[in-house]
C-alpha cells in the first residue's frame, strides 16, 4: 500500500519529477535487454538479514527521498508508529532493521524501501481513525520488506533474472543509479503486481493476529481510502492512482479472514457503534455514537440498567449485524430485545419512566444505518 494513497502534492513534484526522469533511462535499457524469467527458486529465498543489495538500494533510496522530504522528529508520533512495528517485528520471517521516519508530508501514504526503512506521512497518521487502521498499514508495509518484493517488482518489470540484477546494483556504474531509481518508484508509488499486494495483505494479517491486533483494520483502511479515490476529483497522473484490484484486494483480504478464524467486526478499527450513560434533560441516556438510544429515569436502577445493556451492545452489537437480527419478539413486560438471537434486555426488567423496548431497538438501528454511512464503501454481508 503506497502511491494509491493520494495524488501528487506540490512538495511531492521534486521527487516524483527525478524518480521519473531516471526511470525513463530504465525503460529505455529494458527494451534491449533479452527477456528473462524469474525463477520461483530465486525469489523464495530469504536471509536472516538483510542483503548488501538490500541495504545498497535503502540507502541510495533514503538519500533521495530526504533530500526532497522534511523527516520530522515529533517523540510523541514517533513512539506511536514504534510501538507498532516492536510489536510486529517478531513475527516477520527476517531480523530487518525496520527504521521507520515520519515525512511531513498532507499525502496519504507509506512505504517501506529495500532493508527495512519505512516512512509514514503525517497525512497518514491524520488519516487513520485508530491504531488498528495503523498497523494494518505498517504490517502490509513490513511484510514488502520482508519479502524483498521491492527486488522482485524490479525483476519482473525489467525482465531480469534476480542474479543479473543483484549484480547491477553492487556495481557502482550508471546503470545501479538507475535501478536504485526504479527502486524508489516501485516502492513510494506502489507499483507492485497484484500477487505481492495480496501476499502483503495476507502475511500482514498473519503477523497481526500474532501480535495481538485485530487485523479488520487493514481492511477498513482499504475501504476508506477506496472511498476517498472516489470522492475526491483530481488529475490521475498515470502513478498516484488507486488501483483497478482494490476490490480484488478486498474480497481476499475478507475471505482471509474469515479463512483464518478472525472475525470480519469493522467497529473495532472505526471506533463506531461506542455506548455511554449519561444525563441529558433530567433524564437518562444511553448513547450510541453520541446519539440517544434509549431514554429513563435518572435514577440508581435505571443507572444500573443502562450500564449492563451499554456493556451488552458494545459486545453483541456490529456493524455487520442485519437489520432482522435487531429485533423486540413477546408482548408486553414479557417481550424482549435481542441481538442475533441473544437476549439483551427484558421487559419484565424495566424500571417506571423508562422507554419502551421498541424505543431501544430504533435508536440502535438508526446507530448503526448512521455508523455504515460514514463508511460506504464495505459490503457487510460478504
Amino acid at each position: 500500500m503506497s502511491g494509491r494513497y493520494g495524488g501528487i502534492s506540490a512538495r511531492l513534484l521534486p521527487l516524483f519529477t527525478a524518480i521519473m526522469f531516471c526511470a525513463f533511462f530504465l525503460t529505455a535499457g529494458a527494451l534491449h535487454a533479452a527477456p528473462a524469467v524469474v525463477s520461483s527458486h530465486d525469489a523464495a529465498v530469504v536471509s536472516s538479514d538483510a542483503t548488501p543489495q538490500e541495504i545498497r538500494l535503502g540507502q541510495r533510496g533514503v538519500e533521495e527521498i530526504e533530500s526532497h522530504w522534511t523527516i520530522i522528529n515529533n517523540p510523541v508520533l514517533q513512539a506511536r508508529v514504534e510501538t507498532i512495528v516492536g510489536r510486529l517485528k517478531p513475527f516477520m520471517e527476517r531480523n530487518l532493521s525496520y527504521d521507520v521516519r515520519i515525512a511531513d508530508l498532507e499525502m496519504v501514504n507509506a512505504f517501506s524501501l529495500s532493508g527495512g526503512t519505512m516512512y509514514v506521512t503525517t497525512g497518514m497518521l491524520d488519516f487513520v481513525r485508530t491504531d488498528l487502521e495503523l498497523a494494518g498499514v505498517i504490517a502490509h508495509e513490513m511484510v514488502h520488506a520482508d519479502r524483498k518484493h521491492v527486488i522482485t517488482q524490479m525483476a519482473r518489470n525489467d525482465r531480469m533474472t534476480l542474479l543479473t540484477l543483484a549484480t547491477v546494483i553492487l556495481s557502482r556504474g550508471e546503470g545501479a543509479a538507475v535501478i536504485a531509481a526504479s527502486a524508489i518508484q516501485v516502492a513510494v508509488m506502489g507499483s507492485y503486481s497484484i500477487d505481492l499486494e495480496k501476499e502483503a495483505d495476507a502475511r500482514g494479517i498473519d503477523a497481526l493476529v500474532r501480535a495481538g491486533y485485530n487485523p479488520v483494520g487493514m481492511l477498513t483502511l482499504q475501504e476508506r481510502l477506496q472511498e476517498e479515490s472516489l470522492r475526491r476529483a483530481q488529475v490521475d497522473p498515470g502513478i498516484y492512482r488507486t488501483h483497478p484490484e482494490a476490490k480484488e484486494r478486498i474480497a481476499a483480504a475478507v475471505k482471509y479472514m474469515k479463512g483464518h478464524g478472525a472475525p470480519v467486526h469493522r467497529k473495532y478499527s472505526l471506533g463506531a457503534l461506542r455506548t455511554s450513560v449519561e444525563t441529558a434533560s433530567g433524564d437518562l441516556v444511553l448513547t450510541l455514537d453520541g446519539q440517544a438510544a434509549w431514554r429513563g429515569a435518572d435514577d440508581g436502577p435505571t443507572r444500573a440498567l443502562f450500564n449492563r445493556v451499554a456493556s451488552d451492545l458494545w459486545d453483541a452489537l456490529q456493524l455487520e449485524t442485519a437489520p432482522y437480527d435487531i429485533r423486540v419478539e413477546g408482548l408486553g413486560r414479557s417481550e424482549a430485545f435481542l441481538i442475533r438471537g441473544r437476549t439483551i434486555v427484558k421487559g419484565s426488567e424495566l424500571p417506571v419512566g423508562t422507554a419502551a423496548l421498541s424505543s431501544l431497538r430504533e435508536g440502535v438501528h438508526k446507530a448503526v444505518t448512521e455508523a455504515r454511512q460514514s463508511h460506504p464503501m464495505a459490503d457487510y454481508y460478504m
